[in-house]
């Protein structure tokens, strides 16, 4: 009988400080792409630590930082109000994928598949269409947590670095640059171009990262056989 073992995982340094941040920036993205900026979020993220060092890793994550941090509490509720307005004509005039692709015919199962072939189905409080923005961001952010705090192999790890790598390819990558590029051009709000900015960094910049983690777990794996 032969027992084959399975590589632990073990993350370098040199990728240890990207994923503990890169799901909370993934977060931050699903809570104000996917939700109209109430006090009580704007308060959370403008007082959380862990959003600070994040933020450090784009220059659109300054931005908002800078940006949230430098409120008085009592203007809070008066900046909520206009960022809220704000949100509801943002998210009323710019394009999801399937639209900003021109694909609308095609994109009726293909994004609900790709969710349920990785076991993941979404509670949509808004009624979401699958290929909104803060639906796909919220699927990158889910298969972070499973990789990150439910794999304790190589291989689980590898499979579910895979499905985020290929999601970016073929899908966030493809659409977000124009989606990003019309943002910046619909809006003057220091909240929304920064999380535009924080987006438009960020996910080459995740690409990246998740290619050369593949890369240093694919020569961990074959250093053991």
């Amino acid at each position: 009988m032969t027992i084959t073992t399975v590589p632990s995982l073990v993350v370098p340094e040199a990728f240890s400080r990207w994923l503990e941040s890169r799901g909370l920036i993934y977060q931050i993205l699903v809570d104000f792409y996917g939700r109209k900026p109430t006090l009580s979020l704007v308060a959370q993220w403008s007082r959380n630590r862990q959003m600070s060092v994040a933020a450090e890793m784009t220059e659109g994550g300054r931005e908002l930082k800078r940006y949230l941090c430098s409120q008085e509490p009592a203007q809070l509720p008066l900046i909520c109000e206009k960022e809220n307005r704000e949100y509801k004509r943002l998210m009323n005039e710019l394009p999801r994928e399937a639209a900003q692709l021109g694909r609308e015919q095609e994109f009726c199962n293909v994004l609900s598949d790709v969710y349920a072939s990785a076991g993941i189905v979404f509670k949509k409080c808004g009624g979401e269409a699958d290929d909104h923005i803060a639906i796909e961001l919220e699927f990158m952010a889910v298969l972070h947590e499973r990789m990150l705090y439910n794999s304790f192999s190589v291989r689980s790890a590898m499979e579910l670095l895979e499905i985020q790598e290929n999601f970016l390819e073929e899908h966030l990558l493809r659409w977000t640059p124009q989606f990003c590029e019309r943002l910046n051009a619909a809006t003057d709000s220091p909240l929304y171009l920064g999380l535009s900015h924080m987006l438009e960094e960020f996910l080459p910049q995740d690409l990246q990262m998740l290619r050369a983690w593949k890369s240093s777990l694919e020569s961990s794996a074959a250093a053991m056989v």
